[in-house]
């Protein structure tokens, strides 16, 4: 593959999978927020019982293929660690996808058989709990790489945006922390703190993009 296809596909994939990964919360205010956006977090969109999950799950599926097909061509010609972080981000968002909850867990009324107290999760629900984790540890993975290379990118671009390039990286990774522990205190408003981090994450993942397009194609 030539370096000048490579880059374009690369920062095309990008760009597309991040406007994706952001797509739900663009979705849910088109469904009129069927659930509180102030404590429901975007994975409780696709749970088993909810009207419009696949709307949810398709845009999950086609933002991890995406992530996956940067993280590939940038492991072919750029950064290998960027690359092995974006694919494994790609396989974990697929993998939420394809591992829904059963039920919106930060509206306990709505679990099933929620007088029963010996009610068990199914194997999906569990699984999901283990593709966001591994999510949230590559999404960190890629922030340190923006940071990385931010500090080696050529561009020219005044000190406030230079600034806000330097910041991006471990601002969006204490959102990562910050959303962990909104979840453990609801009254902190998970859902409000993950959807600030998410939308700042793919800002993060389009400077990526420009970040590689601002470097001479060799």
């Amino acid at each position: 593959m030539k370096t000048l296809d490579r880059a374009k596909i690369y920062r095309t994939a990008l760009r597309v999978g991040a406007v994706s990964y952001s797509g739900g919360m663009l979705g849910e205010a088109l469904l009129g927020w069927k659930l509180d956006p102030q404590v429901t977090l975007l994975s409780e969109l696709a749970a088993r019982d909810r009207e419009h999950r696949r709307l949810f799950q398709v845009l999950d599926l086609g933002a991890g293929s995406l992530f996956i097909t940067a993280g590939m061509t940038q492991r072919s010609g750029g950064s290998k660690w960027l690359g092995s972080w974006l694919e494994l981000f790609g396989a974990a968002t697929i993998g939420d996808a394809l591992s829904p909850l059963d039920y919106p867990i930060s509206h306990d009324h709505l679990r099933p058989g929620h007088a029963q107290k010996d009610w068990t999760p199914s194997v999906s629900h569990t699984m999901h709990y283990v593709t966001t984790t591994v999510a949230g540890v590559a999404a960190a993975g890629i922030c340190l790489e923006h940071w990385r290379i931010q500090r080696s990118a050529q561009v020219p671009d005044g000190l406030a945006a230079r600034i806000l390039r330097t910041c991006a990286g471990p601002a969006v990774g204490l959102l990562l922390l910050s959303e962990t522990l909104t979840v453990l205190f609801p009254k902190l408003l998970p859902g409000v703190v993950q959807r600030v981090q998410t939308l700042a994450f793919s800002a993060l993942c389009l400077d990526l993009a420009a970040l590689d397009g601002a470097k001479p194609q060799t």
